[in-house]
């Protein structure tokens, strides 16, 4: 019985593929001139880091980088020419606000003599602080807070916390206290500062003035 010889016909694609890998292997690889080499990092064993702040700070200085010390002073010149910025463009409100001050501590030293006894302070306490919480208001209002305002609203903000605190000391015979009128008389050096710091700012002309700024309306006085 004869054999058959049987012929399996390949795939083109897998012939070719063939011929290709037969004809790599005979040739030598080659450079890819695309290829990005990498590159060795520092050897960090090397790095001197042992200089101290004052040789660091020297050499920041000779490569013309300003100090540490001189960044942060020009980081609070901005904040507080900000601040003052933001005081000149309330400045009719501030002024509104300082006269309603005084006027507060006016009627405190001219009604604390009549104050006799406890009925005569409550006819005098129970109008007084409905204004006075009025006033807290606006102060929180104008200041948000007490935050806004720079170095000017520190030495408000001092002024109306001795306010408060002389809030809360007023009742019948305060005037028998010898604290009371040097209460008064601090409160009051405090904004004679306060108005100076307003006329220094009113008087520069370096501020901006928030041209969108619309102030709140005023409420009615009861």
């Amino acid at each position: 019985m004869l054999m058959r010889t049987v012929k399996l016909a390949l795939p083109l694609s897998l012939v070719l593929t063939a011929a290709a890998a037969t004809a790599m292997l005979g040739c030598e690889p080659r450079e890819n001139p695309y290829e990005v080499k990498a590159k060795s990092g520092p050897d960090l064993h090397k790095i001197d880091n042992t200089a101290s702040e004052e040789e660091l700070a020297e050499a920041r200085k000779a490569a013309g980088h300003p100090s540490q010390d001189e960044i942060a002073k020009e980081n609070a010149a901005m904040f507080e020419k900000g601040a003052r910025e933001y005081i000149k463009t309330r400045m009719s409100e501030y002024r509104d606000f300082m006269k309603e001050f005084r006027g507060h501590l006016d009627d405190i030293e001219k009604q604390a003599p009549k104050w006799k006894d406890d009925a005569a302070f409550e006819k005098f306490d129970k109008k007084y602080r409905e204004k006075v919480k009025d006033f807290g208001d606006t102060y929180d209002t104008l200041t948000a807070k007490g935050v806004e305002g720079g170095n000017t609203q520190a030495d408000l903000g001092a002024a109306f916390r001795d306010f408060e605190q002389l809030n809360s000391d007023i009742g019948p015979g305060v005037t028998d206290n010898e604290a009371f009128p040097e209460a008064l008389k601090s409160i009051r050096e405090r904004l004679d500062e306060v108005d100076a710091a307003l006329d220094d700012i009113e008087q520069d002309e370096t501020l901006e003035i928030n041209a969108d700024y619309k102030p709140k309306k005023k409420k009615k006085k009861k």
